[in-house]
């Protein structure tokens, strides 16, 4: 990033001389923050609004390649690369919804997600020739956060 401020001769030798004047010039922008956008049509609340909301995308590819493990992608074909991505989203929109259930709930017990999704991994059900589901034998955590999805 300092070599926006140095001259640098086209001759052979090699001399760095440091720009005082570019040094000057940057120092106005301190404390600015300038965004590129495509959409000319934005008012500027909402692209510093949209800008501000950017965390919750990275969030959402965050959780998709790590506790969903959507990737790597191993397909060629256009149909299943497709089908990929469709099932990774359905994936996440679930998870935004387990999120949203259980969000009093994991304050109570003060548990992180991947606690949880562990807690779930060892629920054990017996389906019904009728297609009922009953859970067997849940903990006292467990029960509680099954209730809160069934709500």
């Amino acid at each position: 990033h300092y070599a926006k401020y140095l001259d640098i001769t086209d001759d052979c030798k090699v001399e760095f001389k440091l720009n005082h004047n570019k040094v000057l010039q940057d120092s106005k922008l301190d404390g600015l923050k300038g965004y590129i956008i495509n959409d000319t049509t934005l008012s500027h609340k909402d692209i510093i609004e949209h800008y501000q909301n950017l965390w919750h995308i990275e969030k959402a590819f965050r959780i998709s390649k790590t506790d969903l493990q959507i990737r790597p992608i191993h397909h060629r074909l256009e149909t299943r690369i497709k089908a990929h991505i469709l099932i990774c989203f359905v994936a996440y929109a679930i998870y935004k919804e387990f999120e949203v259930k259980t969000r009093d709930l994991k304050k109570e017990y003060q548990i992180s997600y991947k606690i949880l999704r562990d807690l779930i991994k060892h629920v054990f059900a017996i389906k019904l020739d009728d297609g009922e589901i009953f859970p067997m034998k849940l903990s006292k955590i467990q029960q509680r956060f099954y209730d809160a999805l069934h709500s």
